[in-house]
């Protein structure tokens, strides 16, 4: 187990978490085997956990006017980081193009976490909380330019 949650330590919701940490967390963890194809999660759907790609590829999809692949998702990428945070519907499809492995973190069992006092849960949210203000600042900076 250890050679696998090592890999893991790369996913960027995870920086600064010991091995031991991850571990922890992926107890909660479900494994789910994609085929080409396969839809993830779909766009307006409520967010039940979010997904780390442990092997193949993931397209993004927007649906609307015009269906949109908004970008490409390979090993340890994650998606539907938001929903454990929020109730909120899912913004984009997400579909597996290549065969593959995901991890997902289901939303109930990250809460009752949090619930807990659990220190390794808060310490994902910091991240993600990072992460999102990256996300925001670059956002600005593309409709300032």
């Amino acid at each position: 187990m250890t050679e696998y949650t090592e890999s893991f330590e790369k996913v960027p919701l995870f920086e600064g978490l010991a091995p031991t940490e991850i571990q922890d967390l992926l107890k909660i963890a479900e494994d789910i085997e994609a085929k080409k194809s396969d839809t993830v999660v779909l766009q307006d759907t409520p967010g039940d956990g979010f997904y780390i790609i442990s092997a193949g590829a993931f397209e993004v999809l927007k649906s609307g006017n015009r269906n949109e692949v908004l970008g490409r998702l390979e090993q340890l990428s994650f998606f539907g980081e938001m929903s454990l945070i929020s109730s909120e519907k899912r913004s984009a499809t997400v579909m597996c193009v290549e065969d593959g492995r995901l991890k997902k973190i289901p939303s109930e069992p990250f809460s009752k976490l949090l619930d807990e006092g659990n220190i390794v849960a808060y310490k994902v949210i910091l991240n993600m909380a990072r992460i999102l203000a990256k996300r925001l600042a670059a956002s600005d900076n593309r409709l300032v330019n």
